[in-house]
């Protein structure tokens, strides 16, 4: 009877096979990790762009609670001012400047939305100011918010920051008969001695090379007879 043997194929892989296996594992891991780090990278971007919303969302909130507790005098507590006499302490002061090239707008006025601290406690009409500063070739928007009696300038190594990297900080103003002006002042015959019926806000942020202008109006809830 004739013998049947198992028959083994010893022949094992050539190393063109090994090394085409190796590069076929490469690829296919390189693909993996790419797409991975492109996953972290795109979740790192919807993350920061959040947060900036976010940042924006508050300091607009900031900006609408101050103006919608503004702050003013009536008649007879309020008389225009002669000659010499010390401005209003609860004016509305807009002014407009250039900064490097770039055009920034600062507002005071007076506010009942006044952010107590230990720093500064206390209740009343807070003299509320939003300015730009510089931080070498960055500017940043800065609120001060301070009580009776009032300073003239902010102080910036305090202030809270309400927007970072700005590039145009724009305000306008819109009389009662619809015509805009750059700046403002309630105690001016200018303008009536009164306070505009609406301010329109344009912020232009750079964000990743790209400058953004964000632009909304909000309308004064109080004003006061004019005085021609």
């Amino acid at each position: 009877m004739r013998d049947k043997t198992l028959q083994i194929d010893t022949q094992g892989f050539t190393l063109i096979e090994i090394l085409v296996a190796m590069v076929i594992f490469s690829v296919t891991l390189l693909t993996l990790f790419s797409a991975f780090t492109a996953f972290l990278s795109s979740g790192t971007l919807v993350k920061n762009e959040v947060i900036r919303n976010e940042c924006f969302r508050l300091g607009m909130k900031t900006i609408f609670s101050d103006l919608e507790q503004l702050f003013i005098l009536q008649y007879p507590r309020y008389s225009k001012p002669e000659f010499n006499d010390e401005p209003d302490a609860y004016r509305f002061e807009g002014t407009r400047s250039d900064g490097r090239g770039e055009q920034f707008s600062h507002l005071s006025f007076a506010s009942l939305n006044h952010a107590k601290t230990k720093a500064a406690p206390g209740n009343g009409a807070a003299r509320i100011a939003y300015y730009v500063h510089s931080r070498g070739d960055r500017f940043d928007l800065l609120r001060s918010d301070t009580l009776a009696p009032y300073p003239k300038e902010g102080d910036p190594c305090s202030d809270p920051v309400l927007f970072k990297d700005i590039t145009g900080f724009k305000l306008t103003y819109t009389d009662v008969n619809g015509d805009d002006h750059d700046t403002w002042d309630s105690d001016s015959k200018d303008f009536d001695f009164i306070l505009p019926a609406m301010v329109h806000i344009q912020l232009d942020l750079k964000q990743n090379g790209i400058t953004r202008s964000l632009v909304t109006a909000i309308s004064l809830p109080a004003n006061r007879e004019a005085i021609k």
